[in-house]
């Protein structure tokens, strides 16, 4: 059996995950980005853990995020206190509800997420980057800084930035089973995420990073199809701290990590280790066939 580590941000690379869980005679963990956890209403929220859980489970919403048919009657009163741009549906809010009592009893966020993906049936192991807190800051050309919901969900990812900040992460622990998943997996696999706000905190904690430097087989799917994002501000974000949006820009931004790129098809380098497949998932069954590709190459 195939020990199998993915590495994951929110949307994209959920939908990645939903394929990949789908191979039988893996030993499947999916590592998440934690830097846009945050604390909104009240609650401890951790949107990619739970954009992965609810896209394994099905039951995703349309957009990929949430869950599906989820209804919004706290949020309808909670609108009459204040406004707000960033909305919880009442499915959802449960589901953070008990990750916030959860954390407070002395939980951590590992053991809180084991439970959360217990509860949805989930058979693959799903793991945070650290239990403790890193956050996502982005510095705009014009000087403010932002949290990661302030930028992406209220200002909608618009602003030019011209820094990232992972802040936490020189102090974040990495749990020494993480350590020991990515170092006994046959392959590691990254996600086609925003390599700067999904999968950037993740390598900001040294360690990881370490780990990932020294694995043999490391595989990257890019996130980008031609030079636009698949999905998200991706596309401005490595412009704008100086990568190109395709499979150069991918190669120099993954440096020293990645062993073989996967790229859509007509995007690749023609380099040897770049190797042209369908990245685009409008069905599960596209997901499901991209990596049973990838973990059949030698």
């Amino acid at each position: 059996m195939k020990k199998v580590t993915y590495i994951s941000g929110g949307v994209g690379g959920a939908k990645f995950a939903k394929g990949l869980n789908k191979i039988k005679n893996i030993d499947l963990t999916i590592l998440v980005n934690t830097g846009d956890d945050e604390h909104i209403h009240g609650v401890f929220l951790s949107p990619d853990i739970d954009t992965v859980i609810y896209n394994l489970a099905g039951i995703e919403g349309k957009f990929g995020w949430g869950v599906r048919n989820d209804k919004f009657t706290v949020n309808k009163e909670l609108r009459k206190f204040y406004d707000m741009d960033f909305k919880i549906g009442d499915a959802d809010l449960a589901t953070n509800l008990y990750r916030s009592q959860m954390i407070s009893q002395g939980k951590t966020l590992t053991e809180v997420t084991k439970n959360i993906k217990n509860k949805f049936e989930i058979n693959c192991e799903i793991i945070p980057m650290s239990d403790d807190r890193v956050s996502t800051k982005l510095i705009t050309k014009t000087n403010k800084r932002l949290d990661f919901q302030e930028y992406f969900v209220e200002k909608k990812g618009k602003p030019r930035i011209k820094n990232i900040i992972y802040e936490g992460s020189r102090v974040a622990k990495v749990n020494q089973n993480t350590i020991k998943q990515i170092k006994s997996s046959d392959i590691v696999i990254i996600g086609p995420s925003n390599p700067l706000l999904s999968i950037g905190p993740i390598l900001s904690l040294s360690k990881l990073k370490k780990e990932l430097m020294s694995h043999k087989n490391v595989t990257i799917i890019s996130p980008f199809i031609g030079k636009d994002a698949i999905k998200g501000p991706s596309k401005k974000n490595f412009e704008d701290m100086g990568f190109s949006p395709d499979i150069e820009g991918i190669k120099k931004y993954y440096k020293n990590i990645g062993k073989k790129y996967i790229v859509h098809i007509g995007d690749s380098d023609k380099k040897i280790n770049t190797i042209e497949e369908n990245i685009l998932f409008k069905k599960i069954n596209d997901s499901k066939s991209l990596a049973r590709k990838i973990l059949n190459y030698e």
